[in-house]
């Protein structure tokens, strides 16, 4: 299955949170940012959450729109999956975060709902980066020098892939015909 389309940026989490959402949908969802605590991924069919251990480094995101059903990534060890679902009537998808508030947005091939799988990397690694920083923080050494501190803390050590494929219309759209 081909790849139709692929966008790739960096967020940093705002209190661990990524949101990834159709451009009509951007009032959060507080239920779905719970879930998403308890599960790293959830969503509300037009918004995927991601939710980070962390939030000072960036967090980079990979999506990826297929051709059809995605074929599983044997070359990257995911630390975990979940099925998600993303229904985009206008097609144009958001990804938002603290820094930068949108930290981008991508037109899909086609608006619709799309069937979709998320994994991650690094969560833990980047917990403990964050632990480490607040550590050095908490020193006087540290808030001296809290500047070169911060820079020796903006590795991205998490990743999150969101592999999506069109599987049908929007009901949104199927009432505009």
């Amino acid at each position: 299955m081909p790849i139709l389309y692929e966008f790739r940026t960096e967020a940093r989490p705002d209190n661990g949170l990524i949101e990834v959402y159709d451009s009509d949908a951007y009032l959060t969802d507080s239920e779905a940012v719970r879930q998403s605590r308890d599960t790293v991924v959830a969503g509300t069919g037009a918004q995927i959450y991601l939710h980070s251990l962390q939030g000072i480094a960036p967090a980079e995101v990979l999506v990826r729109v297929w051709d059809g059903p995605a074929p599983a990534d044997r070359t990257w060890a995911a630390d975990g999956e979940r099925s998600a679902v993303l229904d985009s009537a206008t097609g144009e998808v958001v990804i938002r975060a603290f820094a930068p508030d949108i930290a981008g947005h991508f037109q899909l091939p086609r608006p619709g709902v799309y069937d979709g799988r998320v994994s991650w990397k690094g969560r833990g690694a980047a917990e403990d980066h964050q632990n480490s920083l607040r550590a050095q923080l908490a020193t006087p050494e540290g808030q001296r020098n809290s500047e070169e501190v911060f820079a020796t803390h903006r590795e991205i050590l998490e990743s999150y892939r969101i592999d999506l494929w069109w599987v049908a219309e929007s009901e949104d759209d199927e009432d505009d015909e």
